[in-house]
């Protein structure tokens, strides 16, 4: 008897699987029509594939806005989280998909929600993908401006980070602090610096950024760009006035850091600007 019944039994489940699998590319498609007919024919509305995404954080994610309020008017889970415990909101935010990430809001998402690597917000992710028009609107609608994540890294850095400029120039017209720090004491220049965002460090120099703050370890702007190689925001530095001759806590200048890593382009920038050993 077991025998045949377990034939059937998969039978269904294949099936099953089938339909939810059918919901997820729907909701990713925008196939409204689809998306209710898979659901009336017993799709699971949460079924999730192998990274945890659900219908609502494909729809959500690529701005199915007529599927997000379907799924959310038959009852998905606003709040559900994917294998990395980002929300519906991160991932609307992080794909700038500026209609969903209200009707989200307006469902009453959870606006300082965090995922789990880093800590991120909806704010941070929308920062970090460079994604102006949704920060407007997360600020808006209340999102912490100063909220940090779990290496106390704030939205204006993450968009020095990545270069951002004009969700820069958007975080400090709404007030961000220039001199907040990480948990290493880091500043948004000093990230800015590093990553060799040439056009953020003007911006946020322009803005009234610290030339000499340090880190923790008495690094400057300057080191930080030194040890990673970034030869046009050396020159930037250089040019906006930064201390050539600034040593770290462990006694380097910027100079002794382009040597040790055999940055050749910074070593010429830095001895044309008069550094010397």
């Amino acid at each position: 008897m077991i025998l045949i019944m377990m034939p059937a039994a998969a039978a269904v489940l294949s099936a099953n699987e089938a339909l939810d699998d059918e919901l997820l590319s729907a909701a990713k498609t925008g196939d409204s029509a689809l998306v209710e007919n898979l659901l009336d024919r017993g799709a699971d509305i949460e079924a999730r594939d192998d990274d945890g995404m659900t219908a609502l954080m494909y729809a959500s994610r690529y701005g199915q806005a007529a599927v997000v309020e379907t799924l959310l008017d038959r009852g998905a889970a606003l709040e559900a989280r994917d294998n990395d415990r980002r929300t519906t909101l991160m991932w609307a935010s992080h794909s700038g998909q500026a209609a969903v990430v209200e009707t989200l809001l307006d469902r009453g998402a959870d606006i300082e929600a965090r995922e789990d690597a880093f800590g991120q917000t909806a704010l941070m992710a929308a920062s970090h993908s460079g994604e102006a028009a949704v920060v407007e609107i997360l600020l808006d609608r209340g999102a912490a401006l100063e909220s940090r994540d779990n290496n106390g890294v704030t939205a204006l850095m993450w968009a020095s980070v990545e270069g951002q400029a004009a969700v820069v120039e958007t975080l400090l017209d709404r007030g961000a602090a220039l001199e907040s720090r990480d948990n290493n004491g880091w500043t948004a220049l000093m990230y800015a610096s590093r990553y060799g965002q040439a056009a953020v460090v003007e911006t946020l120099l322009d803005r009234g950024a610290a030339l000499e703050s340090r880190g923790d370890d008495g690094d400057t702007a300057l080191m930080a760009a030194s040890v990673m190689g970034q030869a046009a925001v050396v020159e930037t530095l250089l040019n906006r006035g930064a201390d050539i001759n600034a040593r770290s806590w462990r006694g380097e200048t910027a100079l002794d850091i382009a040597y040790d890593e055999g940055h050749q382009e910074v070593i010429s920038a830095l001895r044309t600007a008069g550094a010397v050993r």
